[in-house]
């Protein structure tokens, strides 16, 4: 209903995108991963503009599954998967094979502890 919509009926479109990100921020959710191609260009390209409009703020960034695999697979994030494209800024986020900080992918060894309570919003700020 959201992307197919998009071009039709815009206002119906971006309230049933802002009703699903609610729910998303309302289940803390920081990193949406995306099957759907169309989803991600409608989550990413509308979260900023549902923000604006509405005046919300949501703590979540989104990602293309091709991304995320090709990340983990030791891609660079702007050569390869193609970061500096989307509306949502990938500043800082945190995996389990590593984290995105201020453009540069930073790996880090499975198993290895992190600090206590350090997650991706501790990242993002």
């Amino acid at each position: 209903m959201g992307f197919s919509q998009l071009h039709l009926n815009k206002n119906t479109s971006l309230q049933v995108t802002k009703t699903k990100l609610d729910s998303l921020q309302r289940a803390g959710v920081e990193l949406m991963i995306h099957m759907c191609p169309n989803c991600h260009i409608q989550y990413d390209r509308y979260q900023p503009v549902i923000e604006k409009e509405y005046g919300v703020e949501y703590d979540m960034v989104h990602m293309n599954i091709a991304q995320f695999v090709a990340l983990s697979m030791g891609a660079d994030p702007y050569k390869v998967c193609g970061f500096q494209t989307h509306s949502v800024p990938l500043k800082a986020v945190k995996f389990g094979f590593g984290y995105l900080e201020r453009g540069v992918f930073v790996k880090v060894e499975l198993g290895k502890a992190h600090s206590a309570g350090e997650g991706v919003s501790d990242i993002l700020s």
